[in-house]
């Protein structure tokens, strides 16, 4: 692996590490603003390898329990998947299928809370052997998580389209911004 995606990926996980902290730190719930998974998004835009985005977002959360103590256990164990999920899928959709930055995150964001939906019926009905409740989900992923979702949808496909500028990666745009 070449020095510049090891960069890239220390980054990120610092990224992944270090904001998460800080929310939970100053107070801010990081089920509202969602800060651990602006780093999974990000290395689906800027890493080489889907293997790699995947990975990135599937090691957050159980290195952030190792860590901090948060996302709490189970909780966490749903969202290496879901974060996993984020990583693969807009690295599939922006890198592979060659789509805009944000239609590739809209999509990637629903796989994912799709993939939380699964996971948690998983964990839930088949682990723990409870009945699952799906509104709860439901309300946490899309009704809570709304000023996150927010600022994933704004922040986002600035920082990568600023970045792509910058960097002159990306000859021509394939997609609406």
């Amino acid at each position: 692996m070449k020095a510049q995606e090891m960069t890239k990926i220390s980054l990120l996980i610092a990224m992944g590490v270090v904001l998460p902290s800080l929310f939970h730190l100053s107070g801010l719930p990081g089920a509202v603003f969602l800060p651990i998974h602006l780093s999974p998004l990000l290395g689906g835009f800027f890493l080489s390898s889907g293997r790699a985005a995947f990975l990135l977002g599937f090691i957050l959360p159980p290195l952030n329990f190792l860590l901090t103590g948060m996302p709490p256990f189970p909780g966490f164990l749903v969202m290496m998947g879901e974060l996993g999920g984020y990583g693969i899928l807009v690295f599939f959709f922006y890198k592979k299928r060659r789509w805009g930055v944000f239609s590739s995150l809209f999509i990637s964001l629903l796989g994912g809370r799709l993939i939380s939906i699964l996971g948690n019926w998983i964990l839930m009905s088949l682990v723990l052997g409870k009945k699952f409740a799906l509104l709860p989900v439901l309300h946490t992923l899309f009704v809570l998580s709304l000023p996150g979702i927010a600022i994933q949808m704004v922040l986002i496909p600035l920082i990568v389209k600023g970045v792509e500028s910058f960097a002159g990666q990306r000859e021509t745009d394939t997609g609406s911004f």
